[in-house]
């Protein structure tokens, strides 16, 4: 990337002249320490102007609520510095436990709310009689960051994150037509990495959505016709990677048992990718939809006049359901457009409702653990040594982490965070040492940090360098101390500096003990969590208390769960992991297990079907599948699957009827036992009637 873009420029200029705007006015109201204006701007300011609104009022919220705290807990406490140290640390971990709840922006509120109070608390520990004075100051100079950063940003050339939530979305849709056309298209069909890497891609896009989302608020009312659309969108976009995945297998297994497609259906394929690849091809989506459907029509017509194996004939009219499904999925992402106008504010609330999002609460408790233990430590540090600087180290233990508790390994971002801190400290050094004792007035310290601070935005504004930028950027104006006199004290800078590094380390120590998971850890978690869901969904569909909401929700909830899993299984692969290891086939597992005995539970009675034992194997399977998540399917549940499969084709022969519930239960057998074939029927004992 391009450092001197026009984008990074223009934010460079308008947040170093938002920064020195800040210092200006936090000297003249004599503010306790106005560099805490200048790197509060450094922290709000973002590339767009509604996440810079956004961030510069979750952080106000924050402090404010991190302060209320201070103000409440002090008189109680600050005669006993342990309990004192233990209250602040366990508000810490609180304001973490809130916080990691919640994956949008707004999850800053809390997290600020923690680790601002032990900022605020242990500063003027020493001094009990300026607590409120203390806390009111950060206030206001975090008000004062938040309007001069608000104003340059949202007045002065304004950058509007419009375009970049329409691109996202469109590029999310473009992916999925990219990896369906090359599913459909490529000669091998086996999974390849181009292919794992969209579908990574895909699982990232909805987190990535939401975000934008609720920085584009602040955009005004402008913005809010765009969100809706892009909410409509977001719910259909949402069901591309099981759709895509249930595609790409079913070629796989039509491709390893060479079943050549009758031309007819050949002809429809080519119908579809017409329409794929062609923008013009759009509005023909009813026709491309009604051909596929006359040729399923036309295989359940073999089917059933023994022209076309069972095998065969399934396999064939699932690839083109999901066909279907994908079409339907398009079709209401650019409909979407024509529905928003419609759609109102309760519908809005009641789709929302339908997803519940993943929190694995185990880890959310031991990352607060860490935080409120590294908080202690530090503390523990500072009372035992009597360093009066040593107040730093727990500020920076309850810092550092927060902001990386929601990793699943953090000290590689420590480490990095303690890189930027130790240049952000040899920077200040230099400035404090030879440059700084120069200036006699603002003027003249404005011409001495500009450059290095457009510099530092430039680093902010590239993605590859915006982290370790940020860091250099928000520390170094608190190094140097800008006081009332600008006249730094350079042992002071020293005693900082010594303390935050001690803070730093002690934080990557203990996270490094106690918190530190590879992706793999967290990604089986969610993989149990999401067997524990399908085991709770399939019994309720035994005891016929599943509904179509109940359906939706299980969907809505596994989908979560795999855009998680996805891009850590990518990273940090888990071998032998039962049915893939990504709850891609336990999503389709569950939604077959509903379509076959709740759908046509009824049906089944008729035909003296007995599913009731096919049902309590699958559930008990999944049982074991919760202490074992490596345990692969059982033979008892093969066996049933064989013999209610066999009797069902059997009837299906005379009642065409029950192909519907054929179908479903085949694609259970088939996700459970991708590489078996067809039963054969002498090695299948006879269903019992």
């Amino acid at each position: 990337m391009k450092w001197l873009t026009k984008s990074a420029l223009l934010f460079a200029v308008k947040t170093c002249i938002a920064a020195f705007l800040a210092l200006y006015i936090a000297l003249k109201l004599n503010l306790d320490k106005p560099a805490w204006a200048m790197v509060s701007v450094y922290v709000i300011s973002q590339l767009y102007s509604a996440s810079t609104l956004s961030k510069a009022l979750f952080r106000f919220l924050g402090t404010v609520l991190g302060g209320i705290f201070i103000f409440i807990i002090y008189p109680l406490t600050v005669q006993h510095p342990l309990l004192f140290s233990l209250s602040v640390s366990l508000w810490v971990a609180v304001c973490l436990f809130l916080s990691l709840h919640d994956r949008t922006p707004k999850s800053y509120v809390f997290m600020l709310a923690g680790y601002s109070a032990a900022i605020m608390g242990f500063a003027d520990v020493t001094t009990p009689l300026s607590i409120t004075y203390t806390v009111i100051s950060r206030v206001e100079e975090i008000t004062v960051a938040i309007i001069c950063s608000s104003l340059i940003h949202m007045l002065v050339f304004p950058v509007r994150m419009r375009n970049l939530l329409e691109s996202t979305v469109n590029n999310w849709y473009n992916s999925a037509k990219s990896l369906c056309n090359e599913l459909l298209t490529a000669e091998s069909k086996d999974s390849t990495p181009e292919r794992d890497q969209i579908l990574v891609q895909m699982a990232n896009y909805p987190l990535n959505v939401e975000t934008l989302i609720t920085h584009l608020v602040y955009e005004g009312d402008s913005a809010r016709k765009l969100i809706r659309l892009v909410g409509a969108q977001y719910q259909h976009l949402s069901y591309l990677i099981p759709t895509l995945t249930a595609i790409e297998k079913r070629l796989s297994l039509l491709a390893e048992q060479g079943i050549s497609f009758p031309d007819f259906v050949a002809e429809s394929f080519s119908h579809f990718l017409q329409w794929l690849n062609s923008p013009e091809e759009s509005g023909n989506a009813q026709r491309i939809q009604d051909d596929i459907g006359a040729s399923q029509e036309r295989i359940k017509t073999l089917y059933a006049s023994g022209n076309i194996s069972a095998e065969e004939s399934l396999l064939l009219i699932g690839l083109m359901e999901r066909l279907l499904n994908f079409i339907r999925l398009s079709e209401s992402y650019l409909g979407a457009k024509e529905r928003v106008n419609l759609m109102g504010q309760q519908r809005k609330r009641n789709k929302d409702k339908l997803i519940r999002r993943h929190a694995d609460r185990g880890m959310i408790l031991l990352s607060c653990f860490t935080a409120f233990f590294a908080t202690m430590v530090g503390c523990l540090f500072w009372i035992g040594t009597g360093w009066k600087d040593g107040s730093t180290a727990p500020m920076m233990g309850a810092v550092v982490c927060s902001f990386f508790a929601s990793l699943d390994s953090p000290i590689g971002s420590m480490k990095v965070f303690l890189k930027g801190v130790l240049v952000a400290i040899a920077v200040s050094i230099i400035y404090v040492g030879i440059f700084i004792p120069g200036t006699v007035t603002f003027e003249s310290l404005i011409i001495v940090l500009a450059p290095g601070l457009i510099a530092l935005g430039l680093v902010i504004a590239n993605p590859s360098t915006n982290f370790i930028g940020l860091i250099i950027a928000t520390q170094i104006p608190g190094f140097i101390g800008m006081t009332h006199n600008l006249k730094p004290d350079l042992l002071s800078i020293i005693n900082a500096a010594i303390s935050t590094v001690v803070g730093i380390v002690i934080a990557v120590v203990i996270t490094a003990v106690l918190r530190n998971k590879r992706p793999a850890w967290t990604a089986r978690r969610v993989l149990r969590r999401g067997v524990k869901e399908l085991l709770q969904f399939t019994s309720e569909i035994k005891m016929n208390a599943s509904s179509l909401l109940s359906r939706q929700q299980y969907v809505a909830s596994m989908i979560d769960k795999i855009n998680i899993i996805l891009p850590r299984n990518k990273v940090d692969p888990i071998p032998g992991v039962a049915l893939g290891g990504n709850l891609i086939t336990e999503i389709w597992l569950g939604v077959n297990c509903y379509d076959f005995y709740a759908r046509h539970h009824q049906l089944l009675k008729d035909n003296t079907l007995d599913s009731d034992a096919l049902m309590a194997e699958i559930t008990g399977y999944f049982k074991k599948r919760l202490r074992n998540i490596y345990i692969a399917p059982p033979q008892s549940l093969l066996d049933e699957l064989d013999k209610l499969l066999l009797r069902t084709e059997t009837l299906c022969r005379s009642d065409m009827q029950l192909f519907a519930p054929l179908f479903y239960l085949f694609n259970i057998r088939m996700a459970l036992y991708p590489a078996l074939r067809w039963p054969a029927e002498e090695n299948t004992l006879p269903l019992t009637q």
